[in-house]
């Protein structure tokens, strides 16, 4: 992740049959979406039920970020697959109300309210 590692910190696991849970720790804005992005792609083939990001350890959320769970919404779909997202903290949630996509999302409190 070069230049980025102390802004994002990503980890993955399968928790169930083809439900994959990404956990992103840190910044989610135009620096660090990229390897998000990337990291995440990695893991959709694994995904064929859901992709989990659990985003309780986000520290902040930028348009970019934003524009990345939007895209990352478009890719599940395209494979079949179930966008879920652990989002319990202001930091998420007020940015996707303001932008009026909250509604756009599965959001659920835990990750085993997601698989």
């Amino acid at each position: 992740m070069d230049d980025f590692t102390d802004a994002v910190t990503l980890t993955a696991r399968e928790v169930s049959a083809g439900v994959v849970v990404v956990v992103v720790t840190g910044e989610l804005d135009m620096a660090t979406a990229p390897v998000v992005q990337e990291y995440v792609h990695r893991r959709l083939g694994d995904a064929s039920r859901a992709l989990v990001l659990d985003l309780s350890g986000v520290t902040f959320l930028g348009s970019t970020g934003i524009n990345l769970l939007i895209a990352l919404r478009s890719a599940c779909e395209s494979v079949g697959a179930a966008l879920r997202l652990v989002a319990t903290t202001k930091v998420v949630l007020h940015p996707l109300e303001l932008t009026d996509l909250i509604d756009h999302f599965t959001i659920v409190t835990a990750v085993s309210e997601a698989s």
